[in-house]
């Protein structure tokens, strides 16, 4: 099976996303089965980070960038994915950063931002992208699917540098 893995760059913006997808689908045809690995969109998990930080002073600044980071992704959801399918795509992103709000009030209310906390905000950027991209693939008639990698691969408990467990994973 081949992996390929495209980085925040390469899903930067609608139009990177759009060549990406004819990447993964001209590597499907012409290596059968494949898997493949998206990080968030660029600047995402920076974005992320910053707002855990100012969540965790108390103070509601974060809300602002954390708005804007969602209409970005619920664009590329307009951009990317059919009238057919979109309803139950967009409330499944809205639903994700509902929870990823609730994570940052809890921070904001506790003043304390945890390597574990501050682990699980920064894995909404790459879930929320592949995502995404899977139902964009999905809509061009390619067999896709999304995968939360949480279901595939273990990690030690050791937040903030984390390390895969293989034994397990395998």
């Amino acid at each position: 099976m081949k992996v390929l893995k495209f980085g925040g760059s390469s899903v930067g913006n609608v139009k990177r996303i759009k060549d990406v997808i004819e990447i993964i689908i001209a590597s499907k045809e012409k290596n059968g089965r494949i898997a493949v690995v998206f990080s968030a969109f660029q600047g995402v998990t920076d974005s992320l980070i910053t707002i855990s930080s100012i969540a965790s002073t108390g103070n509601t600044e974060y809300l602002k960038p954390l708005e804007e980071i969602k209409e970005r992704h619920l664009h590329a959801v307009t951009q990317l994915v059919g009238i057919g399918n979109r309803s139950s795509v967009m409330a499944h992103v809205l639903l994700e950063f509902k929870n990823l709000a609730d994570v940052l009030h809890g921070v904001s209310l506790t003043g304390e931002l945890t390597a574990r906390s501050l682990d699980n905000i920064m894995s909404f950027g790459e879930r929320l992208s592949a995502y995404i991209i899977s139902e964009a693939i999905s809509e061009r008639g390619a067999d896709a699917r999304f995968t939360d990698s949480r279901d595939l691969v273990k990690c030690s408990g050791n937040f903030g540098a984390g390390r895969v467990d293989f034994e397990i994973t395998y």
